[in-house]
């Protein structure tokens, strides 16, 4: 009988060892999957952060009459692309000329002081396109300055994609002009077009006619993907291939040097669409990977089995047996599952939880500790719509009750971290339930979109915001005086419109300087502020001109009296860089419906009057 047990214990301990073997295996292997998926994911996601900021940089062109050096280089300072939108080489932008504009381009760029400037390559073509912007301009991207990227065939081929299509398009694999001998990268392109505002551009030969430029991003490939694998760098080789798996295709290799592996262990090949190009990217599981199996599993189960082999001796063998096989069942079933449950929950970049019935805390991963900035202790047992902030959020009584209907739930709210400061997430509810029915508990997942919000937000500013005041632009205050007009015309109210030009602007640049000229521009947004009231608005529509919107005023009364506030607020004597400088305002004020029933009539009748008040000697107001 001993003998015969320690065989049955042996093949035991051999069938458990092969089946944790095969499991282990099955767990690495999705494991494997979800870290390729995962860098598939954030690599999308980046190209659709880096299409937001080509589509705001195009919307800078679509409100500003004229977009200088130095508002394009605000503007991307304003982006922070370093720091909140990696891996960007530049932002820029690339005009398009006929042959005939070619000579007296070059002749502009001369007299802004750019000496050597020139499109380049030389030579007679159809048609050119000259980088004149791209910031930051530090020592890399001057080397671009006047290239002619359409000359080129694959990035001819993305320019005219972009221009067929009216959206981003992404180039094929080249090498920038911003190459040095040292340290060469594989490079690409992202490219949406700039068409002339007020022309059409419903059809291809439309936009080709409305053509004006591109704006475009350059990006290095070894840039570009640094930090793309996260914590998986040691382990795992990507490469990336543009459109098909060649070495002539290679955009970029975690791994330069290293012979590939004819028979990796584990392989995944995603195919990309980014921008109307398909990437194949390629990761596979270097050796060493997956560490060695751990056998003290396989250990404790033959320690367990020798333990019933001396209880198989004694009288009550028959009582014990199933008892014990049923508990060795249990374990390994609740082993693997714990093992499983905890390779999937800890290691999630998402926040998870449990709750209870009341919607206390019952469990919270690390993940989700780290996102809202508090210890595991300060969160169990604690109702997590306590951490809510705001009143839009649905109430403790509203959750439990769609749970209990058996309702999940997917929704933005706001919480509040440890340290007081505010988050955005997206949260995932799902309900728990007993066996026999009710409501036990719920799931949560919790994704901080924080920094996304922020983004859209800050390209939302910048499109409809005047870049050196901060005021409305002429889009947004276009919009506001067209709503004006609808609810003057639904309620017969009426309101004024007032059109203020600053006298002799002109000199303060050219005596102080245009950093000056910026100054006081700055401070007279902020003098007319404070003369105009709380309910008025003040917007820029270009240069040195600017619109208030009055919209409640009982007669024409009402407007003088702030045009005049206005008036004297800017013959105030300027104080720049320890200098005084003096300007005053010609101020034209149109009313409505005296002097117009729609936008166009409103602000023709106020721009008429700013002019006549200039004629007839300025610092003065009008009709």
């Amino acid at each position: 009988m001993t003998l015969l047990a320690a065989a049955l214990a042996a093949l035991a301990m051999w069938v458990v060892w092969k089946q944790q073997s095969v499991e282990y295996q099955r767990d690495i292997a999705s494991q494997f999957e979800s870290e390729a998926g995962e860098i598939a994911v954030r690599l999308h996601e980046r190209f659709l952060a880096y299409r937001l900021v080509l589509q705001g940089g195009r919307g800078l062109f679509q409100v500003m009459d004229r977009v200088d050096r130095r508002t394009w280089r605000e503007y991307v300072g304003s982006l922070k692309l370093g720091d909140d939108i990696p891996g960007v080489q530049g932002l820029g932008f690339t005009l398009w000329l006929e042959p005939a504009e070619l000579d007296r381009h070059i002749d502009a760029l001369h007299a802004e002081g750019f000496d050597s400037y020139r499109v380049w390559p030389e030579g007679p073509r159809g048609g050119y396109s000259s980088i004149i912007l791209l910031e930051p301009f530090e020592w890399r991207n001057q080397r671009a300055l006047g290239y002619d990227m359409y000359s080129e065939r694959v990035r001819r081929e993305a320019m005219d994609r972009a221009l067929r299509t009216g959206s981003a398009a992404m180039s094929g694999k080249t090498i920038l002009v911003q190459e040095t001998t040292a340290d060469v990268q594989a490079g690409v392109l992202l490219y949406t077009p700039v068409f002339v505002k007020g022309m059409p551009i419903a059809t291809e030969d439309e936009r080709r006619q409305a053509l004006h430029g591109w704006v475009y991003m350059p990006f290095r490939m070894r840039d570009l993907m640094q930090g793309m694998l996260g914590p998986y760098s040691e382990g795992v080789r990507l490469r990336v291939f543009d459109e098909v798996e060649s070495s002539q295709a290679l955009l970029y290799d975690s791994h330069r040097g290293r012979v590939a592996d004819e028979q990796p262990e584990f392989l995944s090949v995603k195919h990309l669409t980014l921008a109307g190009r398909t990437w194949l990217v390629r990761l596979e599981a270097l050796p060493g990977y997956a560490s060695p199996f751990d056998v003290r599993h396989a250990e404790m189960a033959a320690i367990g089995m020798v333990g019933l082999l001396f209880v198989m001796a004694t009288w009550f063998f028959a009582l014990t047996r199933e008892r014990a096989r049923a508990l060795a069942r249990m374990t390994a079933s609740l082993l693997h599952s714990e093992r499983r449950y905890s390779a999937l929950v800890n290691v999630a970049q998402e926040g998870i939880a449990a709750t209870d019935e009341e919607f206390r805390l019952t469990f919270v991963n690390p993940s989700l500790a780290e996102i809202l900035g508090r210890s595991e202790a300060e969160l169990l047992g604690r109702r997590l719509d306590e951490l809510w902030r705001g009143s839009e959020a649905e109430s403790r009584e509203q959750i439990l009750a769609r749970l209990a209907r058996g309702q999940g739930r997917r929704y933005e709210t706001d919480l509040v971290r440890g340290n007081g400061q505010w988050l955005t997430a997206l949260v995932s509810d799902a309900p728990l339930t007993h066996t026999e029915g009710g409501l036990r508990g719920a799931i949560v997942v919790l994704l901080d979109i924080t920094e996304r919000k922020d983004v859209e937000r800050r390209i939302a500013h910048l499109a409809t915001h005047d870049v050196l005041t901060g005021i409305p632009n002429r889009l947004m205050f276009s919009q506001q005086l067209t709503h004006a007009v609808d609810q003057a015309k639904r309620y017969g109210h009426r309101f004024g419109l007032l059109f203020v030009d600053l006298d002799h602007f002109k000199r303060v640049n050219d005596e102080f300087g245009h950093h000056a000229g910026d100054q006081l521009l700055r401070e007279a947004v902020s003098r007319m502020q404070h003369a105009v009231r709380s309910s008025d608005m003040l917007g820029r529509r270009g240069g040195d001109e600017f619109v208030v919107l009055l919209p409640e005023i009982e007669s024409g009364h009402d407007a003088e009296v702030v045009a005049e506030k206005i008036r004297l607020a800017l013959e105030q004597p300027f104080v720049l860089d320890g200098k005084e400088a003096r300007i005053s305002s010609s101020i034209g004020i149109a009313l409505y419906p005296d002097h117009g029933a729609d936008e166009g009539a409103l602000m023709r009748r106020a721009d008429e009057a700013m002019y006549r008040a200039k004629s007839e000697g300025r610092n003065r107001v009008a009709y």
